[in-house]
């Protein structure tokens, strides 16, 4: 009873540390005065211990990983991704604290593990040595870098590959930890870990390798569904143009066969209204960068005329110079979406007022390239809530737009994101690092 609640108490350390580990993960303040942390920690350690004592050497690792995620997530998480990186990266500085020791150990007792392994003073004293380990490699970067990598990854993977990756995490912890307590010498244990962790981390980049292609492909071809829909919005746009300029000729014919002296007067008018609607709008959107953000900008006034929006569209002549393709494919994918969903939400806020304006500007200052859509609004806009899912003022599922844009945001060097609130009017910027 009394090794019993040794161990317990160490795992109360080990369990302090964890959860102190996810709050600095996920950027949050570790209240001591909430009753969850008090709660957790006691759960954490009779049921780490019980399996500790109970279970068999190739299951612990695999129920000490399910036992946690499912604590961090009852009390303190409820986004999975970010609970499961928060617990592998915990594994993680647990793994490299336990092998040191183990490596030192090893040299101390010349090899022979069994000297102290079932010591349980011994067991104490390494829980104890393994969170101080643990918080001095929380003081590095590195655990925060391996997070945010595993929150990008976990992210935009499917969920099938992640509990893949899941599963293959857990199996080579296990074997990783089971052999560096077995009986052997200690060459051999660095060997085959060695092995393990070679294996482990080829077939990880494979696997991502393999899931980053499918994604590339997945979104070409939303891409492309996507710009088709708009194109045929175009074609029928022009439809109706056209059905309307024979309207018209006809009705040139008709004034000619009259001799109507308005003629001249009437075509005039009709070439007059085809220069300001259709060439101003070629001639400045001529100006915008090719590689598909030209056909955003375009398919998007298009989209405004057929709803009798005003708008304004200015931009400046040194934006011709700019070449996004040099960027890259993704960067230049990554700018229309989020000009899209720009253009997108200000389009449908404006049809919502009285005051229907829109404006959109493109401009260069000391080497970055600026994009404004700026509309009109009514009602009170939460700024700091807009980059979370869901947030909205447009009714009941929506809201993921701007989500989607954080989250391009986040994973995209090139590209910065700016919000401001002028009187009655809102302005999205976009800025876009050459």
């Amino acid at each position: 009873m009394g090794n019993f609640l040794l161990i317990v108490l160490g795992g109360i350390f080990l369990y302090s540390f964890a959860i102190y580990c996810w709050h600095r993960l996920l950027g949050k303040k570790l209240d001591f005065k909430n009753y969850k942390f008090y709660l957790a920690v006691l759960i954490a350690s009779i049921v780490g211990t019980s399996i500790d004592f109970f279970a068999p050497s190739s299951l612990k690792i695999i129920l000490l990983i399910c036992m946690m995620i499912i604590i961090n997530y009852t009390f303190f998480c409820k986004n999975m991704v970010s609970c499961i990186s928060a617990v592998f990266i915990l594994e993680f500085l647990v793994m490299i604290s336990e092998t040191i020791i183990v490596l030192l150990m090893a040299i101390i007792f010349n090899g022979n593990v069994t000297l102290w392994e079932d010591n349980v003073l011994m067991i104490f004293a390494i829980n104890i040595i393994v969170c101080l380990l643990g918080f001095l490699l929380l003081l590095t970067p590195i655990p925060y870098k391996l997070y945010n990598l595993l929150m990008r990854l976990f992210t935009n993977i499917r969920r099938n590959i992640l509990i893949v990756v899941v599963l293959m995490t857990v199996f080579i912890a296990s074997l990783f930890m089971v052999m560096s307590w077995m009986d052997l010498p200690i060459y051999v244990i660095v060997t085959l870990n060695t092995i393990f962790i070679v294996v482990y981390v080829f077939i990880m980049i494979k696997l991502f390798s393999t899931e980053a292609n499918f994604k590339a492909v997945r979104s070409k071809y939303e891409t492309s569904l996507s710009s088709l829909k708009e194109y045929e919005d175009i074609m029928n746009k022009y439809k109706i143009d056209n059905h309307e300029n024979k309207n018209q000729l006809l009705t040139i014919r008709n004034m000619i066969k009259s001799k109507d002296k308005n003629v001249i007067k009437y075509i005039e008018k009709l070439v007059n209204d085809k220069i300001n609607d259709n060439e101003t709008i070629f001639y400045k959107t001529s100006k915008i960068p090719e590689g598909g953000l030209r056909a955003t900008i375009y398919s998007k006034l298009c989209k405004m005329d057929e709803l009798k929006l005003p708008y304004v569209l200015d931009i400046s002549n040194d934006v011709r110079t700019v070449d996004l393709i040099k960027m890259g494919e993704d960067v230049t994918l990554d700018v229309c979406k989020i000009i899209g969903v720009f253009l997108d939400n200000a389009i449908e806020e404006a049809i919502k007022i009285k005051d229907k304006n829109i404006t959109i500007e493109l401009f260069i200052m000391d080497n970055l390239l600026y994009i404004d859509i700026s509309n009109s609004y009514e009602g009170n806009l939460e700024v700091d809530k807009m980059d979370k899912q869901k947030y909205t003022t447009k009714g009941k599922d929506r809201g993921y737009g701007l989500a989607l844009v954080k989250k391009i945001i986040d994973s995209n060097r090139y590209l910065e994101n700016e919000k401001m609130i002028n009187q009655n009017r809102f302005t999205q910027r976009l800025i876009i690092k050459m």
